[in-house]
């Protein structure tokens, strides 16, 4: 009998552990009341080239002053698909105002760690980009760029696990590019290219991500048409 319980003890300890999908719900940035850490990013340039031009590559990461990039969320290798196209310009004659341009990305993965709030602790959670649409604003004083700034929308599915995250909605800050400040500073994203490599690409921007809106779906049910920053905020009661 002896034999016999410890042979079951021993085949329970071996059976394999099978990981859940990440919980549904509503997660979002600190920033906002949230669970989630805020982020920095970059984003490479091929070369020759600058903002906008097709094939420069997004890296974004979670980032916490104690812990680092990268330790609760990543989101890297989609890459610029088409010119970006112009939804705005309120420029007068002497080159002041702003101009908004759309920008369709393709490609891309994301990582969740197990250790999120949408987390069982057990496996992380991996999976494919299937929309990246960035809006970006540019600020013009004299035909002379002063500020940046973007919304991201993004869906994507989960490997595996017959669930998908609808919505990232990302409020971003650009700080600087290599062009005008010189190298990518410590505690940034490496230039990433568009197969996920880094180190191949020198050139490029960064910034950060203050305000994100994540909703992870059990269905995988996702929009046909994006959603706005403000129309997301105002739905999670923001």
């Amino acid at each position: 009998m002896k034999t016999a319980m410890m042979m079951f003890a021993f085949i329970l300890a071996a059976a394999p552990v099978f990981a859940g999908p990440p919980q549904t719900g509503v997660y979002l940035s600190t920033d906002m009341g949230g669970q989630m850490l805020p982020g920095r990013f970059s984003e490479s340039w091929v070369d020759p080239g600058s903002h906008g031009q097709v094939g420069n590559t997004i890296h974004a990461l979670s980032y916490d002053p104690s812990f680092g990039l990268g330790t609760q969320w990543k989101l890297t290798c989609a890459s610029i698909a088409f010119p970006p196209s112009v939804v705005a310009d309120t420029r007068d004659l002497s080159g002041t105002g702003e101009v908004t341009y759309r920008t369709e990305y393709t490609g891309g993965l994301f990582w969740l760690s197990k250790n999120g709030p949408w987390g069982d602790g057990m496996l992380d959670y991996t999976g494919v980009i299937d929309i990246f649409t960035v809006t970006t604003t540019y600020l013009f004083v004299n035909n002379q760029v002063l500020g940046i700034r973007s919304n991201v929308t993004t869906t994507g599915t989960f490997d595996n696990l017959g669930g998908c995250f609808e919505y990232s909605i990302n409020n971003t800050a650009f700080y600087g590019d290599t062009d005008t400040a010189g190298p990518l500073p410590a505690g940034f994203p490496g230039f990433m290219d568009d197969s996920c490599q880094i180190g191949t690409r020198t050139r490029g921007g960064w910034g950060s991500v203050t305000e994100i809106a994540l909703r992870i779906l059990g269905n995988c049910t996702v929009p046909t048409q994006d959603s706005t920053w403000g129309g997301i905020k105002a739905l999670y009661g923001e």
